[in-house]
């Protein structure tokens, strides 16, 4: 039963919405921020990418063009450089340029350069590896199947080239051993095996950081989201539906330990007044203030939670009578009429009481609540700012 005191607070800001509804605008919300982070984290990545090609346009086009010197000029080597002409031109103009361009673009350039290797030099050049750095940037961007196809692409290439160079279809125009020979000939291959795999792995690493930061941030969330479910959002301490579960806990271990639970059910006397003379934000720096004496009141191992509006329930499991609750609960009054400082001013409230006990009053959770709250309605119609025993 509620006291004829109880104020009727008006409904601000987020308790606009019923609370399922207001969830459900708050995960929205989180997905459509969700959905934005992650494509952020996609472009990082790329643009890390591109910057690394940028990097290996301008030093792997001139040392692949250098083998030239053992090897005479060949068609690679104009696509090398125009290749790496064409990349410095996206790398500058990237801001200008689609997510889905630059990724479509990327794949096909490692495409470009792996393929003309590998149909050029064969076994003598490193077109297997630009091809096989396409298939992990595929199952990075997209999905592990687009790695699996695009590395199925790549043994496909290798196969067709292998044919084309063991059936004599396909020849290399220069001697090897003065190919091999050649510094030109190393340096491009460190550059392509050493220079393109650190870039592409310090960019996976770069995205592998941002998705556990990710991850935390949704653990984090995921906690936020349990704990409002379970807690009072001014006051910080329970609702009633974890106060409940504690409450009916704590019955079943009545039978075991022989001692009693008991119940205070309190009700502030004079809230209403101030709320009304001093607003909202006074009424809700009282109801923090009254969370807070409360915690600092009862027992280690005590719950007090937030029933509704200016009422609260304290769940004292393990006490030993009923003169124990009542002593409980009179410094609980005791603690409750101190004045609480608001802008310069002293507001004083007092606290009406109910205890019930079980299984002497009630042998159930909500028999229990009821009792107590009978009993703290006495206490108002006796005079309030008292405790009354159910």
């Amino acid at each position: 039963m509620r006291s004829t005191d109880q104020p009727q607070r008006e409904v601000r800001h987020a308790d606009a919405l019923p609370l399922p509804l207001a969830w459900g605008v708050a995960r929205q919300t989180d997905r459509s921020a969700l959905a934005q982070y992650l494509s952020s984290i996609r472009l990082s990545l790329i643009d890390n990418i591109w910057k690394g090609a940028f990097l290996i346009s301008l030093v792997g086009a001139p040392v692949s063009a250098m083998r030239s010197v053992s090897t005479g000029w060949m068609p690679l080597y104009t696509a090398h450089i125009g290749l790496a002409a064409l990349v410095c031109c996206l790398y500058l103009a990237r801001r200008h340029i689609s997510e889905t361009f630059k990724t479509a673009a990327l794949v096909a350039l490692l495409w470009a350069v792996g393929l003309a290797g590998l149909f050029t030099l064969g076994l003598m050049g490193s077109g297997a590896t630009w091809l096989a750095v396409s298939a992990l940037l595929m199952a990075a961007l997209y999905s592990v199947r687009a790695g699996m196809i695009t590395i199925g692409a790549v043994l496909i290439a290798i196969v067709t080239a292998a044919i084309a160079f063991t059936e004599g279809f396909l020849t290399v125009s220069f001697e090897a051993r003065t190919y091999v020979s050649s510094p030109a000939s190393w340096v491009s291959l460190i550059v392509t095996t050493a220079l393109l795999p650190v870039i592409i792995f310090q960019a996976i690493s770069s995205l592998h950081d941002s998705n556990v930061k990710l991850m935390t941030q949704v653990d984090e969330q995921r906690m936020l989201i349990e704990r409002m479910a379970t807690h009072d959002a001014l006051t910080s301490v329970p609702t009633v539906t974890l106060a409940m579960d504690r409450l009916e806990q704590a019955m079943l271990e009545v039978g075991r330990t022989g001692k009693l639970v008991a119940l205070l059910f309190i009700d502030l006397d004079g809230f209403k007044e101030i709320n009304d003379r001093h607003g909202h934000e006074a009424g809700d720096t009282i109801l923090k203030a009254v969370a807070q004496r409360c915690r600092d009141t009862i027992r280690v191992g005590d719950t007090i939670a937030r029933k509704g509006g200016d009422e609260f329930i304290a769940i004292l499991p393990g006490i030993a009578d009923g003169a124990a609750a009542e002593e409980l609960a009179q410094a609980l009054v005791s603690t409750l009429g101190k004045p609480v400082l608001y802008r310069g001013k002293n507001l004083t409230i007092g606290a009406s009481i109910g205890v019930a006990l079980a299984p002497v009053h009630a042998e159930t959770a909500d028999a229990l609540v009821r009792a107590a709250d009978i009993a703290m309605y006495k206490a108002k119609r006796a005079g309030k700012n008292q405790v009354w025993m159910a």
